[in-house]
This record gives C-alpha cells, sequence and structure tokens, in this order.
C-alpha cells in the first residue's frame, strides 16, 4: 500500500506539468492571430468594409471586448449602427473601471475586462465614441450626446499635466461627435482643445471661433490600424526579452480632396496621427506588466524556455561528450604508438574532436535559442483591437452640397452617397484605408462607394496615382 502511495505521489508532478500543457495549450488555441486575421485585414486594406466584416474571424473570442470594439467599428464605417454589442461592453464595464499611478507620477487608468483583457485608455474612449456615433445614426441624440460627455469626461480626468491621457486628434473626433448630436458649443470646447495639445492645428482654433456650427461636416477616418512588431535585442536573453513590442502606423498620411456632384471643392485639414496612442499602450503595459501579461503568453514562454534550455543542455552535452573523447582516443593513440608519427595523429584527432565538440555545441544553442525566439514573439497573437483609425481629416462647407461626394487621395477614391446624420449640422463620416492595398477595390453600400483602380490591363493599382 505505502508502495502504491510512494508511485502516486511521484505522479502528481508529472500530471500536474501535463494538465499545465493542456491548459496552455487550449488557452493558446482560444485567442485569434495576425493569420487568423489576414483575409479581413486584406479587404480592408482594399477599402472594402463590407467584406472585411464578413471574413471576420469567427473561430475564437466571440463577444470579448475586441472583437466587439472591431465589428463595431467595420459596422459604423458602412454606416450601419449595429451597435447592440458595444452597448453590452459598455454595461459590463461600467463599474470595472481601476486606476493606476507609476513611479514615474504617469497616471494610466485601465478597465479589466471579464475575458482578464486591460483595455488601452484609447479603446476604451473608442468605444464610447462609437456608441454616440451609433446613436446618431440611429436619430438618438440624447443618447449620443451622453456618450461623448463619458468619452469627454475621460479625455478630461482631473490628474496631473504630466500623467492624464488627452489626444488632439481624439479631441477632434469627439467634437464631430458633439456636432452629430447637435451640441456645437461642446464641440467648440473640444476644437480648442485640440488646439491647446497641439498649437499646429491653428485651423481648428478658428473653427471653434464660429458662434454656429457649418451646415455640412466631413469626417474622413485614416488608416488601417497600426501593427505590431517584436524588436528583441540579438544579444539578449530572449527568455528576459518579455514583450518588447512597438507598433507600425501603416496610413500614408495622403493629402485628401473633396468635391460635390457640382465640382464644389471643401478644403479638408489633416489630424496629428494615434502615434501616442500606442506609444502611451506601451508605457501603461509596461507598469502593469505582471498583471497583464496573459496566461497563454506565460504559460507558453515558460514551456518554450524549458524545452530550449533542454535543448541547449543536450547539445552541449552531447559537444562536450565529442571533445572528450576524441580527445582521450588522441591519448591513446599516442600513448600506444610510441612513435613522432604516433603524437602528431594523437594530437590531429584530439584537435578535431574538441573542434567537432565546440561546433556541435554553437550549432544546437544557435537553433535552441532561434526556435525560442520564434516561439516567444509576441506580435503575432499581440491582443489589442486592430480595427480603429490612424488620423482623420476634417473639412466643412457653408455651400449647399450636391451628392453624391467624392473624397479622393494619390492613390484611391471614395464617394459618399449622401450625409450619415442630418441634425443641426449635416455629418457625413467616411473611411480611407490610406495604405498600401493588397489589390484595387470596390465597396458599395447605402451611403458609401468606393471604387476600384483598375490599370490599362486591369491588374491591380495600389501604388499607381489616380
Amino acid at each position: 500500500m505505502q508502495k502504491h502511495k510512494s508511485k502516486l505521489n511521484l505522479c502528481k508532478p508529472a500530471c500536474l506539468l501535463a494538465l499545465a500543457l493542456l491548459v496552455s495549450g487550449c488557452s493558446q488555441n482560444s485567442l485569434l492571430t495576425r493569420q487568423d486575421y489576414r483575409n479581413s485585414r486584406q479587404d480592408f486594406l482594399r477599402g472594402d468594409a463590407g467584406e472585411a466584416l464578413l471574413d471576420f474571424p469567427r473561430s475564437a473570442e466571440s463577444g470579448t471586448f475586441i472583437t466587439t470594439m472591431e465589428q463595431g467599428y467595420l459596422s459604423l464605417i458602412q454606416g450601419k449602427p449595429q451597435i447592440k454589442g458595444l452597448q453590452q461592453q459598455a454595461e459590463t464595464l461600467e463599474k470595472r473601471v481601476r486606476y493606476h499611478v507609476s513611479r514615474e507620477a504617469r497616471n494610466f487608468f485601465y478597465v479589466q475586462t471579464p475575458e482578464d483583457y486591460y483595455a488601452s485608455e484609447h479603446e476604451v474612449i473608442w468605444l464610447h465614441f462609437m456608441l454616440s456615433w451609433g446613436y446618431s445614426l440611429q436619430g438618438k441624440y440624447a443618447e449620443a450626446c451622453v456618450e461623448a460627455r463619458i468619452a469627454g469626461s475621460l479625455l478630461s480626468l482631473p490628474w496631473s499635466p504630466a500623467g492624464h491621457f488627452d489626444d488632439p486628434a481624439m479631441r477632434l473626433f469627439l467634437a464631430g461627435l458633439w456636432a452629430m448630436c447637435g451640441e456645437w458649443h461642446e464641440a467648440q470646447v473640444d476644437l480648442r482643445a485640440a488646439w491647446s495639445l497641439d498649437n499646429s492645428l491653428a485651423w481648428a482654433k478658428k473653427l471653434a471661433e464660429r458662434n454656429e456650427p457649418p451646415p455640412h461636416l466631413f469626417l474622413v477616418l485614416g488608416g488601417p490600424g497600426p501593427e505590431p512588431v517584436w524588436n528583441p535585442g540579438l544579444t539578449v536573453n530572449p527568455l528576459r526579452s518579455e514583450r518588447q513590442v512597438s507598433f507600425r502606423l501603416q496610413g500614408r498620411k495622403s493629402p485628401l480632396s473633396i468635391a460635390d456632384q457640382r465640382g464644389v471643392a471643401i478644403k479638408t485639414h489633416l489630424s496629428p496621427d494615434a502615434g501616442k496612442w500606442y506609444e502611451r499602450h506601451l508605457a501603461r503595459e509596461s507598469e502593469l506588466h505582471e498583471m497583464i501579461l496573459d496566461s497563454a503568453y506565460g504559460g507558453k514562454m515558460a514551456i518554450s524556455g524549458a524545452l530550449a534550455g533542454t535543448g541547449i543542455a543536450v547539445t552541449s552535452g552531447i559537444g562536450l561528450a565529442v571533445g572528450i573523447g576524441g580527445t582521450a582516443l588522441g591519448a591513446a593513440v599516442i600513448h600506444f604508438g610510441n612513435s613522432a608519427d604516433a603524437v602528431n595523429l594523437g594530437l590531429i584527432i584530439a584537435a578535431a574532436s574538441i573542434e567537432q565538440g565546440i561546433k556541435i555545441s554553437r550549432q544546437g544553442y544557435r537553433e535552441s535559442t532561434g526556435r525560442l525566439k520564434q516561439e516567444l514573439d509576441p506580435a503575432p497573437g499581440y491582443r489589442f483591437v486592430r480595427y480603429l483609425p490612424e488620423y482623420l481629416w476634417m473639412g466643412w462647407s457653408d455651400q449647399d452640397i450636391a451628392y453624391p461626394v467624392e473624397l479622393r487621395t494619390p492613390f484611391a477614391k471614395t464617394r459618399i452617397q449622401r450625409p450619415g446624420i442630418v441634425n443641426r449640422t449635416s455629418v457625413s463620416v467616411a473611411h480611407l484605408p490610406d495604405a498600401k492595398p493588397p489589390c484595387s477595390y470596390q465597396m458599395d453600400n447605402s451611403s458609401i462607394t468606393v471604387v476600384p483602380l483598375p490599370d490599362a490591363a486591369g491588374n491591380c493599382t495600389s501604388d499607381r496615382p489616380l
């Protein structure tokens, strides 16, 4: 009986390890990766939000914060206020706001979702942006103003100037949301705030000085959203490189022209980009690293590290054995040969064995660490809301507008068939990926049409100016 208990106790660590491996594997499989988004992202880069939504990965993370945000954005830029999921997220997260103060007196707020994703500050604000936008599309202007006010309060939390999150591009879009729900005096406040944050936005200050809103306002969201890139130092131990991730913006910030059906031109202005959103995201993640390192990555890092360590130890052992064995053989040849030739041969055998042993050890180390780096690269599975703009263009007109209105950059053009919101001001919202697409494209829905850009042979023309 005692023997059986002993065997059972010996089995426990192995069983626990097997269970950990199983749970880790399941956890990894339940999280979406860059590859899962491949078809949807290609559609989006072509400017086809409808197809991007149809090809959206549904194999995992359904109903979570990230996928709900992404699907909500893809719907809204088509003029379709499918915001039920966003409403549910807002209700779920309403009482889950937490605050964190760093050692450098930089203040961050974060929201922990039920699935243990720690939403970034700009993502939480965009949740309320999209709800306000969706309510205005539904004609629920009072509700739209409530959501705009929540977003504005998150941008104006009374923290130290060195710490609280604020951003000129977000202030500009918030001003557009206030115009959608009919509160121009609130839009003026945010236009001034954008200029205060970035004094190059003199046009925003000038627009804020208007006592009445312009009859027609255009908000064009640009860029397909950034991609995460892993930047581990080549000399850094990969086990300690953690998540050295940066974000690469893909939008070109092209000049945008807008003209109505009669050829009346509408001047546009470009906002600052979202680079600071993601700098803030990375700084906040660094502060909360132990808390937000999800179990899937943590388990993967531990298992891969153990396997790599074992591989290095095994190959080093083989290399050492070859070196020692060859040296012993060389010594035996010298001893029993008892001649000058035997001494030379023995020394050659020993030297060759040591060299081969070192080569085996180095090769094993390179292969093990290389495999480890590939395994630990967090960029393909990095968790963040992928479908958000990188910047926006804003334009307005005091003249009557004849629709459709054409929006044109050097590499793409879009048509807005009619304004999305007609309140005190008609507000039109559109999206242009403004990045190198995989091919020419066409999108058609009730309010926005993106026309194809074929060359003479009908081939893809992503780099051919219009």
